[in-house]
């Protein structure tokens, strides 16, 4: 996608790894936590009054209090395919990078202050990763790095 970027070094993997990872945490506690709790009456209506605008605060009360289960769901599923997205290796992790920019970015006239200031840091830090080119995935370069580390032993 931006042929000329420089390819990642250990530190551009690391962020990588903490970004990708913390998709895939995201999913864990949304499946375990969040999606329990959209069983419960009313368990988001607080998300609704820090909307910028009352049709968004509507629509919260609406659809999403209503399919809270389904929504939930298919955020655990986005939260997935971009975790392994950003993980993996090329302009798989543009892509996990773009999806995971625009879910920010979208979701920024639904949040009050203080999770719109994280969001907009969010942006910055995972914008940061389309500085560089990711060669290999994740597990390819811990996999290299364990048969480095075998060799060296012997």
């Amino acid at each position: 996608m931006f042929s000329d970027r420089p390819i990642a070094g250990r530190g551009w993997n690391i962020w990588r790894s903490v970004i990708g990872l913390f998709y895939l945490a995201s999913a864990v506690f949304n499946g375990l936590y969040t999606v329990p709790l959209t069983r419960e009456p009313d368990a988001f209506e607080g998300y609704a009054d820090g909307a910028w605008f009352g049709f968004l605060a509507d629509f919260m009360r609406g659809f999403f209090t209503d399919n809270g289960t389904l929504f939930m769901i298919l955020v655990i599923i986005f939260e997935v395919i971009v975790g392994v997205a950003i993980l993996s290796s090329h302009r798989w992790v543009d892509y996990g990078v773009f999806a995971s920019l625009l879910w920010v970015v979208a979701i920024l006239p639904f949040l009050a202050w203080p999770y719109l200031l994280v969001n907009v840091a969010l942006v910055l830090a995972q914008g940061a990763l389309l500085l560089r080119t990711y060669d290999h995935s994740v597990w390819d370069l811990r996999q290299d790095r364990m048969h480095r580390d075998a060799q060296y032993l012997h």
